[in-house]
């Protein structure tokens, strides 16, 4: 069950910016899909677990529920009963925590108004958005904000003809040209080659992308030339970069590949688009 829930956690991660009932909703989905998975588990019922600490040592005894005077010593070779019960006694209250946050949500949407403060500006006509000034910036307004920051591109090297983009751009390979108008053509924000500093220097992401809902910027890095042990040595120091300044594979970090008998997959770049940027 363990890995079925951790690929849930990125769901509620970095909501900032996100619409309030979206939070929440997306918040019960994974409190309710955590609940599934435990109430399939059984355990043994009768069985009862406490500690005494002996010499600097942890005894665990083992007792029937209602019975304490009959006492089970465990040892090493029988750990495995005490792990049973102690999970068991674990996951009955992460149970009972999540039914009362499940409940405190239920509540949440009862008694929230339908609309929220960020949402009154886009509830307004035309006429009346022309005459105020937001307290919050529409996500669209934020995406323009952040489409139009300008900055220095990485060169193409000489010699070099490049590949236009649906954009317009220029891009180094047929599969950056793959990527960007991938981007494009979902509506996702995104700087080609845009500068940043990672330690004491400076790297160029082959795209710095928005998630426009969370409000949240990740960095795609496209291994174009897996077969070349040189290209792949040098992408192995700047992923160490990336790691040292806190940003990871699966995190804000996302990569692509491909090699001469495995070209980039169309399908997987659109997937990727889908979990990290809708």
């Amino acid at each position: 069950m363990g890995n079925n829930i951790n690929k849930e956690t990125k769901e509620i991660a970095g909501f900032e910016g996100m619409n309030i009932f979206l939070y929440f909703r997306k918040k019960r989905e994974y409190l309710e899909k955590i609940l599934v998975e435990l109430k399939k588990r059984s355990y043994e019922q009768d069985n009862c677990l406490k500690t005494e600490k002996r010499n600097n040592f942890i005894q665990y005894v083992v007792y029937k529920k209602g019975n304490p005077q009959n006492l089970k010593y465990i040892t090493k070779s029988n750990l495995s009963i005490a792990k049973s019960i102690a999970q068991r006694d674990y996951e009955k209250q992460v149970v009972k925590s999540i039914e009362e946050e499940i409940k405190c949500i239920e509540r949440f949407f009862k008694t929230m108004p339908k609309i929220t403060y960020e949402q009154i500006y886009d509830k307004l006509v035309d006429g009346r958005k022309a005459l105020v000034t937001p307290i919050v910036m529409t996500d669209e307004e934020y995406a323009k904000e952040w489409q139009e920051q300008t900055f220095v591109a990485k060169k193409l090297e000489s010699g070099l003809v490049g590949y236009e983009t649906q954009r317009g751009e220029i891009v180094r390979s047929k599969s950056e040209v793959i990527i960007a108008d991938a981007l494009y053509f979902a509506k996702i924000p995104y700087h080609y080659e845009k500068p940043l500093k990672v330690g004491n220097k400076v790297v160029h992401p082959d795209f710095t992308v928005l998630n426009v809902k969370n409000r949240k910027e990740y960095y795609w890095e496209h291994l174009g030339l897996l077969d070349d042990e040189d290209y792949l040595n040098k992408f192995l120091v700047k992923l160490d970069s990336y790691e040292k300044s806190g940003i990871r594979s699966g995190e804000k970090l996302i990569l692509t590949k491909e090699t001469k008998k495995h070209p980039l997959n169309t399908a997987n770049v659109k997937e990727m688009i889908k979990y990290y940027l809708k």
